[in-house]
């Protein structure tokens, strides 16, 4: 049923952050905290018997969750250091910790390695990255020219500040949903 839930919420968030990514170099914090207070909803209801956590008993609702803010703490600090290095970006530290909330009972360690897996590969296919982000972008000033009324920003692709590096994101969106898909219960 966990899973279930978390596909229900996750699926359509990572659609927008792989979206978001690629054209804005951007992973709203909005986004983040909408994820952050769903997940901590489900301790709360399991309090009442309700959610897919309702079956876990006191000691293992609390197992459960300290589990999850471990992981969760542990990769926020390192994701602090990078982004303090100037290795990676706010927006992608916090979704990666509110993911290892998440994904922690379903395989944290494989999420946070198909994630770093996903990013080598983007790293590699960096040139047909950049491709991709041009024709998405390219696509969607033409759908923002089609309906004026929605006031559709320029991609930062299109701009004269075009972002270097990879968009995260989608590293992270990959290793998600290879966790939600394939879970491995540990």
């Amino acid at each position: 049923m966990y899973t279930t839930y978390a596909m229900l919420v996750l699926l359509p968030a990572l659609a927008w952050v792989i979206c978001s990514d690629l054209l804005y170099r951007r992973i709203h914090n909005t986004l983040v905290l909408i994820l952050l207070a769903l997940w901590l909803l489900l301790p709360l209801a399991a309090l009442f018997g309700l959610g897919p956590f309702a079956a876990l008993a006191g000691n293992g609702l609390l197992y459960q969750v300290l589990r999850a803010l471990c992981g969760a703490s542990i990769v926020l600090l390192v994701g602090f250091v990078l982004f303090s290095l100037g290795r990676v970006g706010a927006g992608d530290v916090k979704l990666m910790a509110v993911m290892c909330l998440w994904l922690s009972g379903l395989g944290l360690m494989t999420f946070l390695i198909v994630t770093a897996l996903a990013g080598g590969l983007l790293a590699l296919g960096l040139p047909l990255l950049t491709m991709l982000e041009g024709f998405c972008a390219q696509a969607w000033m033409k759908f923002g020219q089609r309906h004026p009324r929605l006031a559709i920003p320029t991609p930062m692709v299109l701009t004269e500040d075009c972002p270097q590096g990879i968009p995260y994101g989608l590293a992270i969106a990959a290793g998600a949903f290879y966790t939600l898909l394939f879970p491995i219960h540990s």
